[in-house]
């Protein structure tokens, strides 16, 4: 509780009525009342704060409406950043591996969807009705564990694999599904799996029961295979007119991995292990890496300028990527 007057109040409260003011998120406001009541080590502590930085970021998006001239401005650096996109009009199916899109100014991903920053999408299903994708990248604190036979020695064995978190959704069915999947050309020359789209150089799936056989028996290791487990939806128009997973990437929200870096993402991706604390800073660096080596090579360079949160001097992807750790943590990690 505060002893103020009220005027001290309103006169204060007015100062947010112009674009500046709003951009403050009324945080001066707050610092003022504060250290009318002697609580400067509140503010103090809350100096540059993810949660102080994220509100602004809220009120920029959310509350700080353009003047008409500024809306058409933004509008056409839309419509001109989708348009130019290297992905914009391709042709996405099943079997396309997706990056999110990030740019040194702006993050779609960082007020909401967090899971999507620095993302490596597969897309699993694509019809008329939506497209069905999963998270490659997001490894959870589960580990999935087979025991089986070695039918080499007769021995019995046992190994794990990350279960990987693909999305919010789940199969309709009252079991919780596995998808595997592998990228590794030793494995397509044994017949294990089968493409899962129309190009054979890019990602096969394989059934649980034909991947534990393969372990079994010597043609494979664990650690040759990918394992999802939840799903990502993108609904289209009615008639599959518009929408779905391509109109993400039109939207220049996600673009095509080259077939040819498909690989090298893979390879990354397969050294991440089960989230824990102790893995949590290496399996961000490993999104971080694979991120990196799906960019296509004729990419506009990052803008050289970034963005910095109002009044901060800390920048608006760093910020993205302090989200994205903050959602691990709290969806990814055991309690």
């Amino acid at each position: 509780m505060v002893a103020a007057d009220s005027r001290t109040v309103f006169e204060e409260l007015k100062k947010n009525d112009a674009s500046e003011g709003i951009l403050d998120a009324g945080l001066e406001s707050w610092s003022l009342l504060m250290r009318m009541i002697g609580r400067q080590s509140a503010i103090d502590d809350t100096e540059e704060s993810f949660n102080d930085l994220m509100l602004k970021e809220w009120t920029k998006e959310r509350l700080l409406f353009p003047t008409e001239d500024e809306g058409d401005e933004k509008i056409g650096e839309f419509l001109s950043k989708a348009s130019g996109s290297s992905s914009f009009g391709s042709n996405i199916g099943v079997g396309s591996v997706l990056r999110s899109t990030a740019s040194a100014q702006y993050n779609p991903f960082l007020l909401s969807d967090q899971e999507y920053h620095k993302c490596i999408l597969l897309v699993v299903q694509d019809d008329d009705e939506m497209s069905v994708g999963v998270i490659l990248n997001l490894p959870t604190a589960t580990p999935i564990q087979f025991d089986f036979v070695d039918e080499r020695t007769g021995d019995g064995a046992s190994f794990q694999v990350p279960e990987r978190y693909g999305g919010r959704f789940s199969d309709a069915s009252d079991e919780e599904v596995f998808l595997w999947f592998h990228c590794n050309e030793s494995l397509k020359d044994k017949g294990i799996g089968e493409p899962l789209g129309m190009d054979l150089s890019s990602v096969w799936n394989v059934s649980p029961d034909d991947a534990a056989n393969a372990i079994a028996t010597g043609q494979a290791r664990a650690d040759d295979f990918l394992v999802v487990s939840g799903l990502s939806v993108w609904e289209k128009a009615p008639g599959g007119i518009a929408g779905g997973i391509r109109g993400e990437v039109n939207n220049n929200l996600f673009e095509v991995v080259p077939t040819e870096d498909i690989g090298s993402v893979f390879d990354v991706l397969l050294q991440q292990e089960p989230m824990s604390s102790e893995t949590l800073e290496e399996n961000i660096a490993f999104i971080d890496l694979a991120w990196s080596e799906a960019q296509s090579a004729d990419r506009d360079t990052p803008d050289s300028c970034p963005t910095s949160v109002y009044k901060s001097n800390v920048t608006i992807s760093h910020l993205a990527d302090t989200a994205l750790k903050r959602w691990v943590s709290a969806f990814l990690l055991e309690n």
